[in-house]
């Protein structure tokens, strides 16, 4: 896939002709580390997406253990998040960089589904609705963004801060909630955010080290983050028997 004459001025710069990769649209931003002329483009980028596969398993075993079924699609999402994200860093291609946004949707929508429930907005048998119409609403405006030069990735934030305000809204709902894993996934969070944003400013930047980076060091902090919402989910009460009772999407 040639890069085309209409894509938009906000790109990473492209591959040297010849490489892997260079004949494909380069994504909307450029992190720090330098891209190399490999299949694996940004090694640090790449391999510190095995953060979400361990977690993403860690989270398989214990819904397994703990036979919490409405808690069963979190691992699963979250190993989407760490291939789709480790693909596209290999990659260095728009391509590929829209499945990055697509594994964030899902594993976002999957807490907002879970708050939405929570909230009453929606009952048992419209979560699948929810969350697929959700996940495939957000994934629509990345290439529409992508060609309105919009920075994409505020997608994701708008989403993150919409489970903040669901969860603000819970919070007197549930006072036997133990929300120290939430809090410790709000600080893994912000921490991520702040590696994240001294990698793409070239405050922290080291382009030659391929074995750490502030992107790299998002996706670690971020993938524990995930693992702490998993844990703040499992601590609330198992959701009562019945027709109306959640249900694993």
């Amino acid at each position: 896939m040639s890069p085309s004459p209409q894509v938009p001025s906000l790109l990473a710069p492209p591959l040297p002709p010849g490489c892997p990769w260079s004949g494909f649209t380069p994504p909307n931003v450029d992190w720090c580390e330098e891209e190399l002329c490999a299949w694996v483009t940004n090694p640090a980028d790449t391999w510190s997406n095995l953060a979400y596969l361990a977690v993403g398993a860690w989270m398989i075993v214990r819904e397994r253990k703990s036979r919490r079924p409405e808690l069963r699609p979190f691992g699963p999402a979250a190993i989407a998040v760490g291939l789709f994200s480790g693909i596209y860093h290999a990659s260095y291609t728009w391509m590929l960089q829209f499945f990055d946004f697509v594994g964030m949707f899902l594993f976002c929508f999957l807490v907002l589904t879970a708050n939405a429930l929570r909230l009453g907005w929606i009952r048992p048998r419209q979560q699948l609705v929810f969350f697929g119409v959700g996940t495939a609403a957000m994934s629509a405006l990345v290439p529409l963004g992508f060609a309105a030069g919009f920075p994409i990735q505020a997608l994701v934030f708008l989403l993150i801060f919409t489970m903040l305000g669901q969860e603000f809204a819970l919070r007197g709902r549930n006072p036997g909630a133990d929300y120290r894993p939430y809090t410790l996934a709000l600080l893994l969070l912000t921490a991520a955010a702040v590696c994240s944003a001294l990698d793409v400013t070239r405050v922290w930047c080291d382009p030659r080290n391929h074995w750490l980076q502030g992107h790299a060091a998002w996706h670690v902090l971020t993938a524990g983050a995930l693992a702490a919402l998993y844990r703040f989910y499992e601590g609330l009460p198992v959701p009562s028997a019945g027709p109306e009772s959640p249900r694993p999407l």
